[in-house]
């Protein structure tokens, strides 16, 4: 018995997809292992290892395995990638055989390609097929990636984003850049520590920017949020204003304009006229900011579509290829 998943392994969040079920895991990408190096055991992953940051004894060692987009600790990933798993499937000698479709940044090496084969591979995957993230966002927000006509993705992501300029089943032009959604939170947290010296944590700045983010100047909404004062060294309360939000993360949204529009800027006419009528898509968690749309459209005088589930368009898009063998045969170059 073979089970089919697609999984999306990213800096911020892992997602699993299953044909027939849907997405069935979507965690934080984080292990917590208990114990000194040498006989460490793993503690909790995902949601319960995300509680422990900044709460847990020296004791305890919470890690994030990807970073900036890559695997940075293979053994962590492994041991998360398993317990992810086995949440979802039964992997082992007993158990089904494993077929995954992942996601990858764009352009990895090889040697960093060798990473992810062993990474799933000790995982439980039996066969794993990689494709670029940004081919499985297209495919998850409904491009017409196999035709003739070109479509740009612009993927934010949690540690990197990712454009790509897609055509006939393959990526024409594509960079990926250190611009994400981990980056944009600890500056709107070094933001308000160093404006108002007041602390926050992680999950505060997650939850500021899913309440009140916006890049609109003229938004008056706010948001009461615990954290530290710093000048009294005591719990207080503190109101944090959309605004706040912008100043901090605008510098951001407009490095990932730029790149884009550097794509742009070198696309032959025909790759060109296709994209002004269809536009910039747009994916990824850190999309979801309110005002995205406008702050592009003013920056590259191109439609902006900021697609609906843009956060799973990834996971989504290898749930599809799973179902297209076709498709998938395109992509990777393999007959289905």
């Amino acid at each position: 018995m073979t089970e089919e998943l697609a999984i999306s392994l990213g800096t911020s969040n892992t997602s699993i997809f299953m044909p027939g079920n849907g997405i069935v895991l979507c965690e934080p990408s984080v292990i917590a292992y208990d114990g000194k190096p040498e006989r460490r055991r793993v503690k909790a992953v995902g949601k319960s290892a995300a509680a422990m940051e900044g709460r847990a004894s020296d004791r305890i060692n919470v890690i994030r395995p990807v970073e900036d987009g890559v695997i940075a600790n293979a053994d962590a990933c492994r041991d998360m990638l398993t317990a992810f798993l086995l949440k979802v499937v039964c992997p082992g000698l007993f158990g089904p055989k494993i077929r995954a479709v992942v996601g990858i940044p764009v352009g990895l090496s090889l040697e960093e390609r060798r990473v992810y084969d062993d990474v799933f591979a000790k995982a439980g995957c039996t066969y794993v097929t990689m494709v670029e993230n940004a081919m499985l966002s297209a495919i998850g927000a409904g491009l017409p990636v196999h035709t003739h006509k070109s479509s740009l993705i612009v993927d934010i992501g949690g540690g990197m984003t990712e454009i790509a300029v897609i055509s006939l089943a393959s990526i024409v032009s594509g960079c990926a850049i250190n611009v994400g959604g981990d980056m944009m939170d600890k500056a709107l947290r070094d933001f308000i520590m160093g404006k108002y010296d007041f602390g926050v944590g992680t999950e505060t700045i997650k939850r500021i920017k899913s309440r009140i983010g916006s890049l609109y100047s003229n938004d008056k909404t706010g948001l009461l949020v615990s954290g530290t004062d710093i000048a009294a060294r005591a719990p207080a309360n503190f109101r944090v204003r959309a605004t706040d939000v912008m100043e901090a993360l605008m510098p951001y949204y407009l490095r990932i304009a730029d790149a884009v529009d550097s794509i742009l800027q070198v696309l032959p006419p025909e790759t060109a006229a296709d994209i002004s009528t269809d536009g910039v898509h747009v994916t990824g968690g850190a999309s979801k900011i309110l005002g995205l749309d406008k702050l592009m459209f003013g920056r590259l005088n191109l439609p902006v579509i900021v697609h609906n589930d843009a956060e799973y368009a990834t996971v989504l898009g290898g749930g599809k290829l799973l179902e297209n063998a076709v498709l998938l045969g395109e992509i990777t170059g393999k007959r289905a």
